[in-house]
């Protein structure tokens, strides 16, 4: 497989129209920036109106051998001036995280969309999704599976009034066609940046085959939280390394 692989503003798009449409509250539209040459790095920027008023915009940069954010990452940015719109908050993150975008040369390894998994999608499954990869230098590859379960953690100070607060674990359940059990994650506490989650569902998988090495598989993985408007959704980016 080769690094020329198509992400763009189809992915975008209907993200975005998945934000809109699926639930009552702030719901994350996302879009993928890339990955570093060797794969060690991915970004994805995250937008919306908070309350329905305030545009944001966050863009976060992983590091997939440990699943944490890159040091000094991720770049948060609200707009409460009265001519804040939407754009505007995306161009100045993207402005601000332009110089740790073009240090790993993100933009030139978009990587492959394996797979999509609306919620308004009817029938599509909330806790699973399935996927292969395109294969353009050898036989056709097995299929990958990857489960979402719920996990037990302390309750944040800050969702005291939620009746109960979750956080979730990912395991590879299917690998390369073959059944598998690799756990890929598992919650041990509630980050700020996800609110107070209630509900986990399984949004995509994006996989990227760096020139020399292993794949890189990423979970995108959209945590719902308890809001008096309904919900709102973050998105989290889950490397796999099968």
């Amino acid at each position: 497989m080769t690094k020329r692989m198509f992400m763009g503003g189809f992915f975008a798009a209907l993200l975005t129209g998945m934000a809109a449409t699926a639930y009552a509250g702030d719901i994350a539209s996302m879009q993928p920036v890339g990955f570093s040459a060797d794969g060690k790095v991915f970004a994805f920027q995250e937008f919306g109106l908070k309350d329905g008023k305030v545009p944001y915009s966050d863009t976060y940069f992983i590091d997939t051998d440990t699943g944490a954010d890159l040091e000094g990452t991720p770049f948060h940015l609200e707009l409460t001036d009265k001519d804040a719109n939407l754009s505007k908050a995306r161009r100045q993150n993207l402005t601000a995280a332009r110089q740790q975008m073009d240090k790993y040369d993100l933009l030139t390894n978009p990587g492959l969309i394996a797979a999509f998994n609306p919620p308004t999608e009817l029938g599509s499954p909330m806790k699973t999704i399935r996927y292969t990869t395109i294969a353009s230098d050898g036989p056709p590859r097995g299929a990958y599976s990857l489960l979402l379960g719920d996990a037990e953690v302390a309750k944040p100070e800050s969702c005291k009034d939620v009746k109960r607060v979750i956080g979730f674990t990912l395991q590879l359940i299917e690998k390369d066609g073959a059944p598998n059990r690799q756990l890929v994650h598992e919650d041990k506490a509630i980050s700020d940046d996800r609110g107070c989650p209630v509900e986990y569902r399984m949004g995509g998988a994006l996989v990227y085959q760096p020139e020399s090495g292993k794949p890189v598989h990423i979970a995108l993985v959209l945590a719902l939280s308890a809001s008096p408007d309904g919900r709102n959704g973050r998105w989290i980016a889950v490397p796999v390394h099968p």
